[in-house]
């Protein structure tokens, strides 16, 4: 476990991980943009259609709600979601969970 302490206490080594996870932010959220406009495999043109397959073709699908249609709205979500929680599990540690020093000596 040293190791690995002293291995993130260094400088140069927390400055490459933050690219690293920068750069991964990128990436995903631009996967996340690529997903969100390539076409869905239901939308392929098949042979051979029988009737409930040209009964499925006549009703147009939809997002239920507007905003799911927005790019990366799952990781902006995600991350809302994220900060909420951390914010939340700090106030209620500092408010409910801990203790005044002399708690115990009362």
């Amino acid at each position: 476990m040293w190791f690995l302490e002293r291995w993130l206490e260094n400088p140069a080594t927390v400055k490459k991980l933050t690219y690293i996870l920068y750069t991964s932010l990128v990436i995903v959220c631009l996967l996340g943009i690529v997903v969100q406009f390539a076409p869905s495999p239901e939308h392929e043109d098949h042979t051979g259609h029988d009737a409930q397959d040209m009964e499925h073709a006549e009703h147009e699908e939809h997002e239920p709600f507007v905003f799911e249609s927005i790019p990366i709205f799952y990781a902006i979500f995600g991350l809302v979601i994220c900060a909420l929680l951390g914010l939340g599990a700090k106030a209620y540690g500092h408010n409910v969970v801990m203790k005044e020093e002399d708690y115990y000596d009362r």
